[in-house]
């Protein structure tokens, strides 16, 4: 034990830690198809869309396969089907081609995803799952940090090395993984793949009935659709302004460098306070960001506005997905993994189709308006929505001492 996580717990953390670290493309997307593609604003939007299309594919299969099948196979067809996927990528300039191929790049990339979620739930107790995902979160932000750093010299060297280093990563990973999995399958919460025939519908009927995870997972979908514009909506609005890839780079370093410095101190005061007011305080932080974001015409006003949103970002998705772990049954934990990793997927999707729209025909400001009203309606919603989960996640808890 370390840190109070077994091992199993560690080696998937260093798996998730070295993948940040080379997962840029989607980030730097938007400006490859402007910039090197010279696309239309509003094509850019739909193209880039696609990714998130195909990853609400991936979400689906890869969190209700996990509990009928088992975790391990789900995350390394994920990997290697994603480098492959991306390689296919990088050679195409045709939007309908590269819709296409980024369609089945979102699918395999986002098998993995809620597959690691449940995973995580599987080896760690309840009680230390906060500090988990946590941790999760820590590894994802600091490999984010300096994605954009090593991408910012790729892309001055070739676009294209920006597709095959990431896709060098995954296959990197991958190994990774299949050596460190050997070790696991005899968990059991044990084991899915022991679970009898019907188990995948009967968890699907467990899910769609669950109006307290249903409702949340509906409040978190207004707050992605927001967030993902920071990959999607900024760089256009900054480049419409005269502000470079460059000037993004920087942006993307200081949100990952400050989560990287505050997360983990952070943890012990998200204990205490729990998860619910942790998640109405993030949110309510957030839309102040927003609020800036609108009025920002320079990049030191982009830079406040992303000191604030990335505060409240601190324990948002953390603790979100300790929620949704803390909600779902032990059988089902990759089923309520991917439908809340779909809503997740549906905001990828729609977010660049929102925000170059917003922005095509309104600006940038009109757009960060609209994102500051949505998280106020988030905000309100959580608060209001407290007592229904905390029920939920109460008699989930009982049931599994039982």
């Amino acid at each position: 034990m370390i840190f109070g996580l077994s091992l199993l717990y560690w080696g998937l953390w260093l798996a998730i830690l070295i993948l940040w670290m080379g997962r840029f493309v989607t980030s730097f997307l938007s400006i490859y198809l402007v910039s090197a593609l010279r696309l239309d604003e509003g094509v850019v939007g739909t193209v880039v869309a696609m990714y998130g299309f195909g990853a609400i594919i991936g979400c689906l299969f890869g969190g209700t396969l996990s509990d009928r099948f088992g975790r391990q196979s789900m995350i390394i067809i994920g990997e290697i089907g994603a480098a492959a996927a991306l390689l296919v990528v990088s050679v195409l300039t045709d939007p309908v081609a590269l819709g296409a191929a980024l369609f089945v790049y979102g699918a395999f990339a986002s098998l993995p995803s809620p597959v690691i979620a449940a995973y995580i739930a599987d080896v760690v107790p309840a009680e230390r799952q906060q500090r988990a995902y946590v941790l999760q979160s820590w590894a994802i932000n600091f490999g984010y940090a300096i994605g954009p750093i090593v991408a910012n010299q790729l892309v001055k060297i070739s676009y294209s090395l920006m597709f095959y280093v990431e896709a060098a990563v995954m296959i990197a990973v991958t190994i990774l993984l299949i050596a460190f999995f050997r070790e696991v399958r005899h968990l059991t919460t044990s084991a899915p793949a022991a679970r009898p025939e019907g188990a995948m519908s009967r968890n699907w009927r467990l899910v769609l009935a669950d109006m307290p995870f249903l409702g949340f997972s509906l409040l978190m979908f207004g707050y992605f659709l927001v967030y993902f514009q920071s990959t999607s909506g900024l760089p256009i609005a900054m480049t419409d302004l005269g502000l470079g890839l460059g000037d993004y780079s920087v942006l993307l370093t200081i949100n990952g460098g400050m989560l990287c410095l505050l997360q983990i101190p952070a943890m012990k005061l998200f204990a205490r306070m729990g998860n619910s007011r942790v998640l109405v305080m993030g949110l309510a932080v957030t839309a102040i960001g927003y609020a800036v974001q609108a009025v920002a015409h320079s990049w030191g006003g982009f830079a406040i506005a992303v000191v604030l949103w990335t505060l409240g970002e601190l324990g948002t998705f953390p603790i979100a997905t300790t929620t949704v772990a803390a909600m779902a049954p032990a059988t089902a934990r990759g089923t309520y993994q991917g439908v809340y990793n779909v809503v997740w997927s549906v905001s990828i999707a729609l977010a660049p189709l929102i925000g170059g729209w917003a922005i095509s025909n309104f600006g940038g400001r009109t757009l960060w308006i609209a994102c500051t009203i949505v998280l106020i309606a988030v905000t309100l919603g959580l608060k209001l929505t407290k007592g229904s989960r905390d029920r939920a996640m109460a008699a989930n808890l009982r049931n599994a001492s039982q």
